[in-house]
C-alpha cells in the first residue's frame, strides 16, 4: 500500500515537473483603427501576480510562452489608450495531451483611442477567455462570450463616434462663437472710436464757435473804440482861422521839413503818423492798421486811400 503512495506521489510530481517545462505559445500584434501600435506595455500575471512585462515593437507584435498549470491575466495599455485584456488558462490539460506540442494561439488586440465622456468600464472584464478543450484535446476561445463582448464593443464604438461628431460640431461652434466675438469687438471699439471722434467734432465747432463769437466781440469793440477814442486828429488848413494856424504853427515848430513819420501803439490797432512840412505849411497824415485786417487813412482828419498816403507823403521821406 504504502510503494503504491509512494508511486502515486513521484507520478504527481513527474507530471508537474513536465507540465512546467511544456508552455502554451502566444504570438499576435497590438492594433489601433488598423495600424499597428508601437510602445504598448504588455503585462502578464500568473495566478494573480506579476509574471513578465515589456513593451511592444515597432511592428506591434509580441510573444508569449506560458506554462502549463496555471491561469494567466494579458493587459494591454498605452497612455492615451483604453487599457484591454484577456484570460489564458492552462490548466486541465492531461499527461498525455501534455506530451505533445500545442499549436501557436494567435491573440491579436485592438486598443482604442480614449474619447472623452464614454465609459469604459466593459473593458474592466477580459475581451476574449482561452481554456483547454478536453474534447477537441486543444486551446479553444469562448466563441459565444466573444461574441458578446464584441457587441458590447460596437455600443461603445457608437457611443465614440457620436461623441466625436458632438465635439467636432462644439469646436466648429466655439470657433464661430471665438469669431463672432471678435467681429463684435472689432465693432464695439470703431463704434467707440466713431463715438469719440464725433465728440471731438462736436467740441472743436462749439470751441470754434465760442472763438468766432470773441472775435466779432472784439472787432465790435475795436471798431467802437477806433471811432469814439481814436478819431483822427484835425489840423486843418492854416489859412483857415487863426486857432488854426496856431496848430499848424505847433507842427511848424516841433517837426522839421520834409515827412516825419511815427508809430503809435493803440488797443487793437497801431497808427503810422506823418507829419509833412512844406514851407509854411504843415500836413499830418494818418494810418490805421487794425488787428483784424482793416486798414483807414486820414489826411488833416479827411479820409483817403491808402495810395493816396503812401504817394503824397513816401517822396518827401
Amino acid at each position: 500500500m504504502k510503494r503504491i503512495v509512494l508511486i502515486s506521489v513521484l507520478f504527481l510530481i513527474a507530471f508537474g515537473v513536465r507540465s512546467q517545462n511544456v508552455s502554451i505559445d502566444l504570438e499576435g500584434t497590438i492594433l489601433c483603427e488598423n495600424r499597428t501600435l508601437q510602445g504598448a506595455q504588455v503585462s502578464v500575471t500568473r495566478d494573480g501576480k506579476a509574471f513578465t512585462s515589456f513593451v511592444t515593437d515597432v511592428d506591434g507584435s509580441y510573444n508569449l510562452y506560458l506554462p502549463l498549470g496555471s491561469n494567466y491575466e494579458i493587459s494591454v495599455s498605452k497612455k492615451g489608450y483604453v487599457k484591454k485584456m484577456y484570460t489564458v488558462s492552462t490548466t486541465g490539460v492531461s499527461e498525455e495531451s501534455a506530451q505533445k506540442k500545442f499549436p501557436v494561439i494567435v491573440a491579436d488586440l485592438e486598443i482604442l483611442k480614449a474619447v472623452d465622456g464614454i465609459d469604459y468600464s466593459l473593458f474592466n472584464q477580459p475581451m476574449n477567455k482561452y481554456f483547454f478543450d478536453k474534447k477537441k484535446d486543444n486551446f479553444e476561445f469562448d466563441k459565444d462570450y466573444m461574441k458578446s463582448m464584441l457587441a458590447k464593443v460596437a455600443d461603445i464604438r457608437r457611443a465614440e463616434k457620436k461623441a466625436l461628431q458632438l465635439a467636432i460640431q462644439k469646436a466648429d461652434q466655439d470657433k464661430k462663437d471665438a469669431e463672432l466675438a471678435k467681429l463684435k469687438a472689432m465693432q464695439d471699439e470703431r463704434l467707440a472710436m466713431e463715438a469719440e471722434q464725433l465728440k471731438m467734432m462736436q467740441q472743436e465747432q462749439l470751441e470754434a464757435k465760442k472763438m468766432a463769437k470773441q472775435q466779432s466781440q472784439e472787432k465790435t469793440q475795436t471798431i467802437a473804440e477806433v471811432s469814439s477814442v481814436n478819431k483822427p486828429t484835425v489840423i486843418e488848413s492854416p489859412e483857415i482861422g487863426s486857432d488854426k494856424s496856431d496848430r499848424v504853427m505847433a507842427l511848424l515848430t516841433k517837426y522839421k521839413p520834409g515827412v516825419t513819420e511815427e508809430i503809435i501803439e493803440g488797443k487793437g490797432f497801431i497808427t503810422i503818423q506823418r507829419v509833412l512840412v512844406r514851407g509854411e505849411k504843415a500836413w499830418l497824415y494818418e494810418k490805421k492798421v487794425f488787428s483784424w485786417g482793416g486798414v483807414s487813412c486820414f489826411r488833416d482828419g479827411v479820409r483817403i486811400t491808402e495810395s493816396a498816403f503812401d504817394h503824397e507823403t513816401k517822396k518827401f521821406i
